[in-house]
Order: structure tokens, then C-alpha cells, then sequence
């Protein structure tokens, strides 16, 4: 099966209080015409979630209260079977979450590559999931998200689109 990597913040989900962070690990709902796209992919694809979490190097939420998020996400969306998430801004830490735990991926050779643009979080979910990246997608919403495929030489989806047009991303990376 091939691997679809996705961006969360903008692409998958947007806080249900309509504010520009998420206030709370329950105050997230699935952007229109996500759930749809996903299910074009549910069959054939492992689907991982891939997020900055800066908002805890900020001092806006707790790392307990950013993992709860993470599963939140993963019950709104059990198509996803994890999420990886970076929560420091120079890109030093990765937290890999499941519905039911979560592991510190800190300590790897990708330390400081972890936070996009940087490739980290990409390259930690292909090789877990022993892909490579002519078998991986990712799809985001932001330059950085780009800038994090292209670095992991993956192909890219903008999110718009990939809500539009789907089954398959169609966007090469050169």
C-alpha cells in the first residue's frame, strides 16, 4: 500500500471555536470535503497525519494537552492510523501518536530536521512504515509543507485540490 502523508492544520482540520488556535484538545472539526477525500483513499492507502505543533514551544498548551489533540483527531478521523507532531521550534522533537499511546522520536538522526519545512517527520513515517519516496504522498497547505516534501523527495498535493480532485495526487516533485 502506499503511504499519504497529511499535513493537519489547514488541510485536515480548523478550530470549531473559529479562533486561529485550537483553545482546547476538543475544539477541532474536519474541513468540508476532507472526509470525502479520505475515503477515496481508505482502502488502498496508509494514512499518516504530519503537524508542527509550535503552539507548546509557545507556551500555549501543554505537551499532554497537544497529544491529546492529536488522538481527538484520530477519532474524528480513523482513517489515519498516527500523527506526528514537532513541538519545538528549532525542529529537535518528534512525538508519534496513536489512539491509545504515544512515542518520543527525539533522539533519532533527523534531531533538528523534525519541524517543516524540514523533512524530518516525513522521513521518520517512510522508513516506520518502510516506504520510500517514490511510494509516498504528502498533501498540505502551506509553503512549508511543500518545502518539507521536496526536501523528503515525495510528491505534493496542495490541499485545495487534493479536497477537489481526488482519487490520486497528481502533483509531482521534482
Amino acid at each position: 500500500m502506499p503511504l499519504l502523508l497529511l499535513d493537519l492544520d489547514g488541510t485536515l482540520r480548523e478550530p470549531l471555536s473559529g479562533q486561529r488556535y485550537f483553545q482546547h484538545p476538543r475544539d477541532q472539526q474536519i474541513i468540508a470535503g476532507v472526509d470525502i477525500a479520505l475515503q477515496a483513499y481508505s482502502d488502498q492507502w496508509i494514512m499518516i497525519g504530519i503537524t508542527n505543533q509550535g503552539g507548546v514551544a509557545a507556551g500555549h498548551k501543554s505537551i499532554q494537552s497537544c497529544i491529546e489533540e492529536q488522538q481527538y483527531i484520530l477519532e474524528l478521523l480513523p482513517q489515519l492510523r498516527e500523527v506526528y507532531f514537532c513541538p519545538d521550534f528549532e525542529g529537535r522533537k518528534c512525538f508519534r501518536v496513536t489512539r491509545h499511546n504515544f512515542y518520543n522520536h527525539s533522539k533519532t538522526h533527523w534531531s533538528g530536521q523534525y519541524r517543516k519545512p524540514g523533512a524530518g517527520m516525513l522521513n521518520l513515517a517512510m522508513v516506520r512504515h518502510k516506504h520510500t519516496p517514490a511510494g509516498t504522498w504528502y498533501v498540505g497547505d502551506r509553503p512549508e509543507d511543500e518545502a518539507a516534501a521536496r526536501r523528503a523527495k515525495v510528491s505534493f498535493q496542495w490541499a485545495e485540490q487534493w479536497i477537489s480532485f481526488h482519487p490520486a495526487p497528481c502533483q509531482a516533485v521534482e
